[in-house]
């Protein structure tokens, strides 16, 4: 059994002759005593020391398995949400190529559809423009026909009425009355002379008065419609 400081401070010896000095034994065991009891404080430290690291010792320990636990439990988790993302982007990269192939081919017909309208559409429209045209043709060729018969038929009215009027019937018609009297009739022709005085001579004012009329009001050659009958290109050539 170890000793204590009270152990060795409470020891006695017996003494003999010739035996050692007492205060000496006395001084170099309260040394002893001292340095025992510092021994075992250092002692006790050094115990509780190891206590308190062999405590920490154990919650490092449990910490690192906790924390190994949580690497663990991290790795796993990663690993899941990795392979969830995977598939998750498998997923939208999947639907997002069906929904771009469908728009793709929405869009391809809806161009299509669209081209096709609007290949009816100006087929119908140069269909229509045709056919406008082409009654317009038929229209101005019958106006050309009918303008070519009009000025065919005032012309041949025109020349007969020129016929008419340049017949010797008109020049025996147009003879003056004095003409037709004799000369045994002088009483007849000079009336006849005196009226046909007066009437050259009412000639000649009217003539006058037109002329004035002419001068002072004068036409507004802008304002005037002038109406030219359409010549026809086919009687030319």
């Amino acid at each position: 059994m170890a000793l204590s400081p009270l152990d060795i401070r409470n020891k006695t010896f017996s003494t003999k002759m010739r035996g050692f000095n007492q205060d000496e034994v006395d001084d170099f065991l309260d040394q002893v005593i001292n340095d025992y009891e510092e021994v075992i404080r250092q002692k006790r430290e050094i115990e509780k020391s190891l206590k308190h690291s062999e405590e920490k010792l154990t919650y490092f320990n449990e910490l690192k398995d906790a924390l190994n636990q949580s690497i663990i439990v991290a790795q796993d988790t990663a690993d899941k949400l990795k392979e969830n993302a995977t598939k998750e982007s498998t997923i939208i990269i999947t639907t997002a190529e069906a929904e771009a192939k469908d728009i793709l081919t929405k869009a391809r017909e809806e161009a299509k559809r669209t081209v096709e309208e609007a290949n009816a559409s100006a087929h119908k429209v140069v269909t229509e423009s045709t056919a406008h045209a082409q009654q317009l043709a038929s229209e101005t060729d019958d106006l050309k026909k009918k303008t070519r018969t009009f000025h065919r038929n005032l012309t041949m009215l025109l020349e007969n009425q020129l016929d008419m009027v340049k017949s010797e019937e008109w020049d025996e018609l147009l003879k003056p009355f004095s003409t037709y009297v004799s000369d045994d009739h002088k009483m007849v022709k000079e009336v006849l002379t005196k009226e046909l005085d007066k009437e050259n001579e009412n000639h000649v004012e009217s003539s006058q008065v037109i002329e004035e009329t002419e001068v002072v009001a004068e036409p507004d050659l802008d304002a005037t419609a002038t109406f030219i009958l359409p010549t026809d290109n086919n009687d030319s050539k």
